[in-house]
């Protein structure tokens, strides 16, 4: 018996899915629970198992589909194909046919009856033999596809018109050269053709705006601008074109890319984004993570100063509470959170990936050192697990690794803050009276107007910077 897979619910309300790989094709046997699909969740490579064990009859998409949740993906049987008589749908696609050829199915749904006995059922008079075989399928102005699902009869679905006796001897009597379709005339100037010629433009496409409708050189070159048939354009993903100015590569935004397109037009939309810049001195917080960074080592973790930033910003968002919210936007209600899971912004060669680390707050600085490296690990190579990636509070944003200073980063919607980190620089200051060169640290924060005002921001700024200046007050708890 036939079993149609839909798509399952692999996260936390997931909607849809992007194919990344089929594991199986129409044809294979598979067991229970055997890894079928591979899809990309919010960033995220799942696995889908095959519900039950069977025959794949069929499959729905390759990859770079998006698939609902819900939606039939697959057909599972417990009888192999060649037992069912159901050919597979991979099958069914090697097969060639010919340009105009209707398309393959049973032959007892195929057959087509006779088209004199179909005219003969119409009300029109019977259509003498002679004209009946200038009325094969292949002749109308019918489409394949159209035809193949009719049953091979045209005359049937009432594509088949037929002309006055006299109008059809005239048509008879005409040469065959004049049945062909003449292309309507277009006025324009040779200097126009030629211009349309260069830039691939089908002249007789264009809607011209000159005198009388005379196609004018503006019109050609907007045509082509606007990405119409342009040599070369319209090709395969990612082959060459070209637009009025020169060549062009069409990228197909997938993936990873897809995602965090829809995720930042999202965040801008649906937040009103200010950011706020100051500096830090991580002298001394340097000279901590350099005491400590060899037993470190030593347990088996790279240390960084993400982890002393995670613990400054914990201690800020305690003081500042409404930092560390979101806004509920169906209810207007702002939703202040009492637990800390802070994303970490990770560059991978898919596009950036933003884990958090759970329960941050009640970690030593070794253990979220390890989950750090542990995260980022398992996102470059997508093997995240899609709760990995839900349920942050706040994020940070570390662009000084690849040698930024200052930004305007975009909030992970619907947090309400996200802090950019800069890169560590030795600057000269002034203080008490004297020059002294100290370990400066840039940060941008970015918050959302609608929960916090300005001045909020930078108490919670400037409360940062007091936990990177003084790493005892997180140290301590306070």
């Amino acid at each position: 018996m036939a079993y149609e897979f839909k798509f399952p619910d692999i996260g936390e309300g997931l909607t849809e899915g992007e194919i990344v790989e089929w594991k199986v094709k129409p044809g294979d046997k598979v067991a229970d629970h055997q890894t079928i699909l591979e899809v990309e969740t919010d960033k995220a490579v799942a696995e889908v198992p095959s519900p039950k064990a069977g025959y794949i009859v069929s499959l729905k998409g390759g990859p770079g589909d998006i698939i609902n949740v819900g939606e039939v993906i697959a057909v599972i049987d417990d009888t192999p194909p060649a037992q069912t008589g159901t050919m597979p749908a991979a099958e069914k696609a090697e097969k060639p046919r010919t340009a105009g050829a209707p398309a393959e199915a049973p032959m007892k749904e195929l057959t087509p009856a006779p088209v004199q006995e179909k005219v003969e059922k119409s009300p029109s008079p019977p259509t003498p033999a002679p004209k009946q075989e200038r009325a094969k399928p292949t002749e109308l102005n019918v489409s394949p596809d159209v035809y193949a699902q009719k049953g091979g009869s045209v005359g049937v679905v009432g594509q088949l018109e037929e002309a006055p006796e006299e109008e059809e001897e005239k048509a008879a009597a005409a040469p065959a050269q004049q049945t062909t379709v003449s292309r309507p005339q277009v006025d324009a100037l040779p200097k126009e053709r030629m211009l349309a010629k260069q830039l691939g433009v089908e002249i007789g496409q264009v809607r011209g705006t000159g005198p009388k409708g005379r196609v004018t050189e503006e019109d050609i070159k907007k045509y082509a601008g606007q990405g119409m048939p342009v040599k070369g354009a319209r090709g395969p993903e990612g082959e060459p074109g070209a637009d009025t100015y020169g060549p062009v590569e069409r990228v197909p935004l997938r993936g990873v890319r897809r995602k965090i397109s829809q995720a930042m037009v999202e965040s801008l939309t649906k937040s009103a984004q200010v950011t706020t810049m100051d500096e830090a001195d991580a002298g001394l917080l340097w000279f901590i993570r350099g005491k400590v960074k060899d037993e470190a080592a030593a347990q088996g973790v790279h240390l960084t100063l993400l982890p002393f930033i995670i613990k400054a910003v914990i201690g800020a968002l305690k003081r500042d509470p409404l930092m560390n919210s979101a806004m509920d936007d169906e209810k207007n209600e702002i939703m202040v959170k009492g637990y800390y899971n802070i994303g970490i912004a990770v560059e991978t060669e898919d596009g950036l990936i933003v884990p958090n680390v759970k329960d941050a707050d009640k970690k030593t600085i070794i253990e979220i050192a390890r989950e750090i490296e542990d995260l980022s690990a398992k996102a470059r190579k997508r093997t995240l697990d899609i709760r990995e990636l839900r349920g942050g509070t706040f994020t940070i944003t570390n662009y000084g690794s690849i040698g930024g200073t200052f930004a305007t980063p975009v909030l992970n919607y619907p947090e309400a803050g996200i802090l950019g980190v800069g890169r560590l620089s030795e600057k000269a200051a002034v203080e008490d009276g004297a020059i002294k060169v100290k370990k400066v640290l840039p940060l941008s924060l970015t918050f959302d107007h609608r929960v916090l005002d300005g001045a909020k921001a930078q108490h919670f700024l400037n409360s940062v910077i007091r936990h990177i200046e003084d790493p005892d007050l997180f140290l301590v708890g306070v």
